[in-house]
């Protein structure tokens, strides 16, 4: 129980003094009048929890939730109380009925806030506030801490999904195809995508990795349609005798994106692709088989890669296929491709590593070749986020690194001292845009970006 005294103070007009060479403008002026101050009135006031259990907002069906009970402080005559709140873990306040109830709209937002939205019981630190009016005037009584524990409404989503149906021939095992997912926890992104190459009229239905685990694809808990067949390329997922959906296109490659918290679903046809373009040129030989390539990430039609010119001017194209037999892309003036076979050679005007792209999907389809230095920038640098720290470049392995002491903070990669490339995100698969990289220990570090690969960019840091 905490006791609040409160007082009413008068509000008295300052006296303003005015002196002039040997004047005396103050000999008539009566001292100022005071008041006495009132007695103070003291406020008791307490509240408690209203479930020394946790309030489980999955069972909530009202649109308000009891969190604490409390009795409204005693006031004297001409006072009224005005209102309550809460004030959660010192951060959050939510409005608080004469009940004790709140919004479960805003406690599950608040819980969401605090510690995430995965479904587990977080306990807060609560006070409760009366608010009290008397002459105009408003005060505050508040309670001790209380303990309030909260589990939000989720589903249950898993640490990963996999795929099966014609696309595999329904294979159980190691034929299974695993969707992608970021290095965030599934209840702050809870989108699950594949992109498979699937055959015309396509089945399909989708395997949690709790089964696999347990060497049980089929036991309960895979997902599927409500209706066997359905073709809708856009639907909500049911565990209760799920049936098998249908892709119902031509052959080709299909995008599929899981949202599993809201358990739905969604396809899109990409139809035929290639993943990579080889970049064959001067240099390295004009040689497909060996060239290095450039990969389509997102099955968009977009390419990315690097590519080391040894010298200026060195031209080179790009090529559907480990040879000269497939379609090849040639300069079609001012950033376009052209696939005829007369089409003159793309090239870069001074040596060094190149980040190149291409979207075959644009019309005309189009390419950029940018020279790129790296460099390290964030508050774990020494120059903060203002300077790169330089990187050094090994052409042997398309690869940066820079040994240097880093602070506890964050960093990112960049290209050329500007934002316009820069990259971030987990250590197996970096992003361009990705989140900062974190740094939790101070010392002398080497940090190490690997751009060779362009299916998946990665770094390496080891501490010295």
């Amino acid at each position: 129980m905490k006791k609040i005294s409160l007082y009413t103070f008068l509000l008295m007009s300052a006296l303003t003094t005015f002196t002039a060479c040997n004047e005396d403008f103050n000999e008539d002026v009566a001292a100022p009048q005071s008041w006495k101050q009132e007695d103070g009135k003291t406020v008791t006031f307490s509240a408690t929890a209203a479930s020394a259990t946790t309030i489980d907002l999955a069972t909530v069906t009202t649109d308000s939730v009891k969190i604490c009970s409390f009795t409204a402080p005693a006031v004297s005559e001409g006072q009224t109380i005005t209102g309550f709140d809460i004030v959660l873990d010192k951060k959050i306040t939510l409005a608080l009925n004469k009940s004790g109830q709140v919004s479960k709209e805003e406690l599950q937002s608040t819980v969401n806030s605090l510690f995430g939205k995965r479904p587990l019981a977080r306990t807060m630190k609560g006070v409760v506030n009366a608010y009290m009016s008397s002459n105009g005037q408003v005060f505050r009584a508040s309670s001790d801490t209380i303990n309030i524990i909260v589990t939000p409404k989720a589903p249950k989503i898993e640490s990963a999904y996999y795929l099966i149906g014609g696309m595999n021939n329904w294979g159980d095992g190691a034929e299974l195809i695993k969707f992608t997912h970021s290095d965030k926890d599934v209840y702050e992104d809870s989108y699950f995508t594949a992109v498979v190459k699937v055959p015309k009229d396509c089945y399909w239905k989708i395997i949690p990795q709790s089964n696999v685990t347990a060497g049980d694809v089929w036991a309960a808990g895979v997902l599927g349609v409500a209706t066997d067949g359905d073709t809708s390329m856009t639907g909500s997922l049911i565990a209760t005798n799920p049936q098998a959906g249908k892709i119902a296109t031509e052959a080709g490659y299909v995008k599929i994106t899981l949202n599993m918290m809201e358990y739905t679903y969604k396809i899109e046809y990409i139809g035929d692709m290639v993943l990579q373009l080889y970049v064959p040129g001067a240099h390295q030989g004009w040689d497909p088989a060996s060239a290095p390539i450039i990969y389509c990430q997102n099955y968009d039609m977009k390419y990315d890669g690097y590519v080391n010119f040894t010298a200026a001017n060195q031209a080179f194209k790009f090529s559907a296929q480990p040879s000269w037999t497939g379609t090849n892309y040639g300069d079609g003036g001012t950033g376009t491709l052209s696939t005829d076979k007369d089409a003159g050679n793309l090239s870069v005007t001074e040596a060094g590593f190149y980040r190149l792209t291409a979207n075959l999907g644009a019309t005309p389809a189009t390419y950029t070749a940018t020279k790129t230095v790296w460099g390290l920038i964030g508050d774990a640098t020494p120059g903060g986020w203002n300077t790169s720290t330089a990187m050094t470049f090994n052409a042997a392995t398309s690869s940066w690194s820079v040994t240097t002491d880093l602070a506890v903070g964050s960093f990112k990669f960049r290209a050329n001292d500007a934002w316009d490339i820069n990259m971030g995100g987990s250590l197996t698969n970096l992003t361009y845009g990705g989140d900062n990289i974190s740094v939790t220990t101070a010392g002398s570090y080497t940090i190490t970006l690997n751009l060779g690969n362009p299916k998946a960019y990665t770094y390496s840091i080891v501490k010295n």
